[in-house]
């Protein structure tokens, strides 16, 4: 696909009702979405290689928790998804997970994985804290900016 073959799909589906649209063509990927803060994001790359997820990324952000009932104590913070992919609490189905309720975490520490387009990308602890809550279920779809989990800071 040529940059002019690029910058028609581009227009087309900006113009159309899809939110995304993936097309493989001599090794080559293009995936387009909407709904990001971009409003389309453009990514090509050739076919991922067993190599690539063997080397996840590190990734995290934080946001303050916001009250949504009486009980809830002040100084949480959320870990967002960094990215719209697939929550894995484990680093494999018969392994522990990373982290658990009451678990203490250090910085840079992984605490799960979001599967996006077949790599595995790793979001590790920016802070030391309390596990206080995991906020998505293994296996679930998570969207960006989504909480994952609820940490007292230390």
């Amino acid at each position: 696909m040529d940059i002019e073959q690029l910058r028609e799909l581009i227009q087309v589906f900006e113009e159309s009702s899809l939110w995304e649209i993936e097309i493989e063509e001599s090794g080559r990927r293009v995936c387009l979405k909407k709904g990001q803060p971009v409003s389309t994001t453009v990514t090509s790359l050739h076919a991922p290689h067993q190599s690539d997820a063997s080397t996840p990324t590190s990734t995290h952000s934080y946001e303050p928790i916001q009250h949504t009932s009486a009980g809830e104590d002040n100084g949480l913070v959320t870990i967002n998804s960094p990215m719209v992919g697939v929550f894995y609490a484990a680093p494999a189905p018969e392994e522990p997970p990373f982290v658990k309720p009451g678990d203490t975490v250090t910085e840079n520490q992984t605490v799960c994985i979001v599967e996006a387009m077949k790599l595995m990308n790793e979001v590790t602890a920016k802070c030391s804290g309390t596990v206080e809550k995991v906020l998505v279920e293994n296996g679930e779809p998570v969207e960006y900016g989504q909480p994952l989990f609820a940490v007292r800071v230390a």
